[in-house]
């Protein structure tokens, strides 16, 4: 064997270390067994690089008129809205058709990576695409994060008019969604002093005794109660269970050291608020900038994030640029031509920003590609763009992860088809198979035109 050949490949895990620090290495090519130098790195090797996957709801769908194109294929004519995304065109198909059958009204966010029956009392809820992916591939065994799930309010707004959260474990339990971009930067990047971990092993400790003392007094319980009873209280145990399981993969990650970020000052605290003073643009390229440095550094790989709810959408609709409306009144215009000539602004705006994360991604260089080649990048919302909330004509769009097979269209239609399909192509491409009744049978194939 050759010894030299490999002699300046180092590990994905290597630390620095001196005066005491260790400090996490960014992913270089020298790590890759396509190496030969250190001078010379080769390009890495496509299995090694990691395949992403990140789902983004934006509520309420936008001004269908002036953002669904009117013809197809990789030449199509731009619209007002999608025009931000110009320079990006080869990156990206928009997808015209899509529906899901229990969406539409204001609650849809439910149903986007679920299937569910949306917020029906009797809705038998059940695990989400994105957790479906994080089960799969195991990744709560390669990175720190198995998933993160973000949105524009934070927790899981369960039992509410609209949830907070995309994500739902296998025992349909809601997963609570982060909307601080300083708390979201501290979670992934901040080293912790040997006195903060031991106050969360302790703290850990603390929950799991109280865990343990609630399981058995729900077990008790359960010996005295009635069929229908004892039915909430196993999905009250599933509960419990997912969150000791969630408790254990932090445990196990603890002790090891975050990655160095390039990152200059602290970290802006913005709460976001459905006020007309709320800059929404400086706070979404700022949730875009750590979702970007998440990705690179390997701290996750599947990502959900409600950028924009559901009825009470929580931007402040730009307010700060000058838009009068709430999103909710504008998309209920009644031909009023003021409102739609702000619906359409507004969704310009908020493509922009969309158009700044593809950017981002883009700039981030990857062996032979960019972060955006390896990532599945999609965007749609719960309602379509026919007319206010429709569960029809959903603004579908999936962007990069040409290196994961991905061929773009341009713009494409799938009249009538579900949404389902195409988290089932997505899903397909991270290395997933698709079981038997994904999406609550919501999806009938894959979007066979994107591969």
């Amino acid at each position: 064997m050759n010894i030299q050949t490999h002699r300046w490949q180092i590990s994905r895990r290597t630390f620095l270390r001196g005066t005491g620090a260790f400090i996490a290495l960014p992913w270089l090519e020298v790590m890759s067994p396509n190496s030969r130098a250190a001078t010379t790195a080769g390009s890495m090797a496509a299995g090694e690089i990691p395949k992403r996957a990140v789902f983004t709801f934006w509520g309420l769908g936008l001004n269908g008129r002036d953002y669904t194109p009117t013809d197809n294929g990789l030449n199509y004519t731009m619209t007002p809205i999608l025009k931000p995304l110009e320079s990006h065109r080869k990156d990206f198909t928009v997808i015209t058709g899509l529906k899901l059958t229990h969406s539409g009204g204001h609650g849809g966010d439910r149903t986007f990576l679920t299937g569910n029956a949306t917020h029906k009392a009797d809705a038998k809820l059940h695990i989400s695409v994105d957790q479906q992916l994080v089960e799969a591939l195991r990744l709560g065994d390669i990175t720190r994060y198995s998933s993160l799930v973000l949105g524009i309010q934070r927790g899981t707004g369960f039992g509410g008019a609209q949830d907070n959260t995309l994500s739902w474990t296998r025992n349909g339990t809601p997963l609570p969604a982060e909307n601080r971009p300083d708390v979201l930067f501290d979670r992934l990047f901040r080293r912790e002093n040997e006195a903060e971990l031991a106050a969360r092993e302790q703290g850990n400790a603390r929950q799991g005794s109280i865990l343990d003392t609630v399981r058995e007094s729900a077990k008790r319980l359960q010996a005295r109660v009635g069929a229908q009873d004892s039915q909430k209280l196993d999905e009250y145990f599933n509960s419990i269970r997912d969150m000791e399981k969630r408790m254990e993969t932090e445990a196990a990650w603890l002790h090891k050291e975050k990655p160095t970020v390039d990152w200059k000052g602290a970290v802006p605290k913005i709460e976001p608020q459905q006020s007309k003073t709320f800059d929404y643009r400086a706070y979404q390229r700022l949730m875009f900038d750590i979702i970007a440095l998440a990705l690179q550094t390997d701290s996750t790989r599947v990502i959900s994030y409600m950028a924009k709810k559901d009825l009470s959408d929580g931007t402040g609709t730009y307010g700060h640029l000058g838009s009068p409306y709430d999103y909710h009144t504008l998309t209920h215009h009644a031909e009023d031509p003021e409102r739609l000539g702000w619906l359409t602004k507004v969704d310009i705006w908020t493509m922009e920003d969309w158009a700044y994360f593809i950017a981002k991604l883009k700039s981030i260089k990857e062996g032979n590609g960019t972060l955006l080649d390896h990532t599945l990048l999609a965007r749609s919302s719960s309602g379509g763009t026919a007319n206010a909330h429709n569960n029809t004509m959903l603004p579908a769009m999936l962007c990069g992860g040409t290196a994961l097979g991905v061929k773009h269209q341009g713009h494409l239609t799938e009249m009538d088809k579900s949404l389902g399909n195409l988290w089932a192509t997505m899903v397909s491409l991270m290395g997933m198979k698709v079981p038997p009744g994904f999406m609550g049978g919501e999806s009938d194939g894959i979007v066979k035109a994107l591969v």
